[in-house]
């Protein structure tokens, strides 16, 4: 870990982000579990409960750059040796007051070459490290997860791991429970 002084901070909003998402009442069979053993791979994954299908998720919490649910970038960059671990298809980065989510797919980054990048750290020296980028991200609400988990849902039913899943289709708009379109 880069930034030591961020590993408790990170463990504690996962776990409340983790609790949120799994009290959700909106009858949808989905499941966040995160790993209690640190494996250096991932956070956790979200399970549709009914299918068994799953995604595996890794979990930041930013305290640079992304505030009260506003990324103050068009593009978010995420470090290569991250995006070469196979097994992880979802990132989530939560804002620094834990409101808000920003979601990125692994298969979106994969679109971009790495580029070479100077990183901050907690030591006194800075990371030199490959970073690739994507335009393709979305910010969800914890005050919202429906919207997020409804998403999801259509991710694990779809098979379909990149940013086409982020806006529902217009036919499965609903208003008030009824389908609206």
């Amino acid at each position: 870990m880069k930034r030591p002084s961020m590993y408790q901070r990170h463990e504690d909003s996962l776990l409340k982000f983790t609790n949120l998402f799994n009290a959700v009442k909106d009858g949808l069979p989905l499941v966040m579990q995160i790993y209690q053993t640190e494996n250096y791979r991932d956070d956790g994954v979200i399970v549709n409960t009914k299918t068994g299908k799953r995604v595996a998720f890794d979990w930041e919490i930013r305290d640079k750059y992304f505030s009260n649910g506003k990324f103050q970038f068009k593009e978010l960059r995420q470090f290569e040796r991250k995006i070469k671990k196979e097994e992880i298809g979802l990132s989530l980065q939560c804002d620094r007051e834990e409101t808000a989510l920003l979601v990125a797919w692994h298969e979106d980054w994969l679109l971009s070459d790495p580029i070479p990048v100077k990183l901050s750290t907690d030591y006194k020296w800075s990371e030199h490290n490959l970073v690739r980028s994507t335009r393709h991200f979305k910010i969800y609400l914890y005050s919202d997860l429906k919207i997020f988990r409804s998403m999801l849902v259509r991710v694990l039913k779809s098979e379909t791991y990149n940013h086409t899943v982020f806006d529902p289709p217009a036919s499965s708009i609903t208003v008030n429970d009824k389908k609206v379109v």
